[in-house]
């Protein structure tokens, strides 16, 4: 079973997904087979051997609370060393610092909105994203945002190009306080680029916009690629001195630990120390030192930690291509799946609506997706036609779940 048989509740709900009823649906029929989730982007498997074991060998003082809000010692140290290579921030060194965060990255990305709406003040502020978005409208609309999105320059494509960043503006009546760039986008897969994130953190300049920088798949992408790092043109950019940022990236998605909930906070220093030592200690204490520990001494070596991400990569492309090439020979086109992110989109046939069209799958053929735009939220504004297929599953399970789909009559070439 692709979902752990111990993770799943019947007698409550568990939660407000609507992937969770149609779980439940599936597995209470008689005939079913084995479900295949390709909804939420995790594995439950596949963590560092030595990430694990390093578990075993981690001080007594790891089981208690830790002193310092900026995380494990060990863990912030060897994580900035981390950060600034593979960022390529040398020679910025006084001009950031990075923390730990132990409760994942998407806490802090609420406490950095908040942040930045306290020290905002006028017409109602908007948050822009390139569409289609992870949910940051989840993060930052309970600071008092608006999310406004920047959509492809040319119809059929994905990312906007530097020129259609530079043109944007927002309502008369609203004004720009934030920017969110997640270069290696989410759900696509594809890189933004070095004009695309230079012309959004230029749009933050000239709005006087703070800065988002979520680098959820940055260690997913190949180093041969020359992924863009936002925060690395950031940082490079003198006109951008003066603007409040913040940049998480996520340790869990790399290292198949989401559950850790462990990730790397970076910031200009004086922002850095308000947010861990204010808000975010209104709420935490440092908590799962035997995580930071095991982690710092997973990092610490970096040859195995590369050796480990390339044998990642290598596995992503095979499943990313036997998924693409399935498809294909079930009629279907116009697939995104770039190589710098787990997932791939492809359309709903005419005549579904994409909700319609995830139900029909998973309670006729349990095998569960999401949605381009995945939140608990309603979808109805968000207009398009695609969903999103996740790849971390194993090849033959990816094969497996587009015969199914074409089988039941959900794919163009289907029986």
């Amino acid at each position: 079973m692709s979902v752990p048989a111990e993770l799943l509740e019947h007698r409550i709900a568990p939660n407000r997904l609507p992937d969770t009823e149609w779980l439940n649906t599936w597995l209470a029929r008689a005939d079913r087979r084995e479900p295949i989730l390709l909804g939420l982007g995790e594995r439950w498997e596949g963590i560092p051997g030595p990430l694990a074991a390093a578990l075993a060998t981690v001080p007594a003082s790891a089981h208690g609370y830790q002193l310092s809000m900026y995380g494990l010692p060990r863990l912030r140290a060897v994580l900035r060393d981390y950060i600034r290579d593979t960022h390529h921030l040398a020679g910025h060194e006084d001009r950031f610092e990075v923390a730990v965060s132990w409760t994942g990255t998407r806490s802090v990305m609420l406490d950095f909105a908040g942040l930045v709406a306290a020290r905002q003040a006028g017409r109602p502020a908007l948050a822009l994203a390139v569409a289609p978005s992870w949910d940051y409208a989840g993060v930052v609309e309970p600071a008092g945002f608006t999310m406004a999105y920047l959509d492809p320059a040319e119809p059929g494509g994905w990312l906007p190009d530097a020129a259609t960043v530079a043109a944007w503006e927002p309502p008369a009546d609203r004004h720009l306080g934030l920017v969110v760039i997640n270069a290696q986008h989410n759900p696509t897969g594809l890189d933004l680029g070095a004009g695309t994130v230079q012309a959004m953190i230029a749009l933050a300049v000239r709005h006087g916009a703070a800065v988002l920088i979520d680098d959820a798949y940055y260690g997913f992408a190949d180093p041969a690629d020359e992924p863009a790092s936002a925060l690395h043109h950031l940082l490079e950019d003198p006109r951008a001195d003066g603007l409040t940022w913040l940049a998480v990236r996520s340790l869990g998605k790399q290292f198949n630990c989401n559950g850790w909930a462990l990730g790397a906070v970076t910031a200009s220093p004086a922002l850095l120390d308000e947010l861990v030592n204010g808000v975010r200690a209104n709420h935490t204490y440092n908590h799962g030192g035997h995580l930071q520990s095991a982690m710092a001494s997973w990092l610490a070596d970096r040859a195995a930690v590369e050796a480990y991400l390339a044998d990642e990569r290598r596995a992503y492309a095979a499943r990313r291509q036997v998924a693409v090439r399935a498809l294909a020979a079930a009629g279907v086109s116009d697939v995104v799946a770039g190589p710098a992110g787990p997932y791939l989109l492809f359309p709903v046939p005419a005549g579904f609506s994409r909700h319609d069209y995830l139900r029909r799958a998973a309670v006729g053929t349990g095998v569960l997706m999401s949605d381009a735009w995945p939140a608990t939220r309603p979808l109805d504004p968000h207009t398009g036609r695609h969903i999103r297929m996740y790849l971390g599953r194993e090849p033959a399970q990816l094969a497996e779940a587009v015969d199914r789909l074409a089988r039941a009559g959900l794919l163009p070439a289907g029986d």
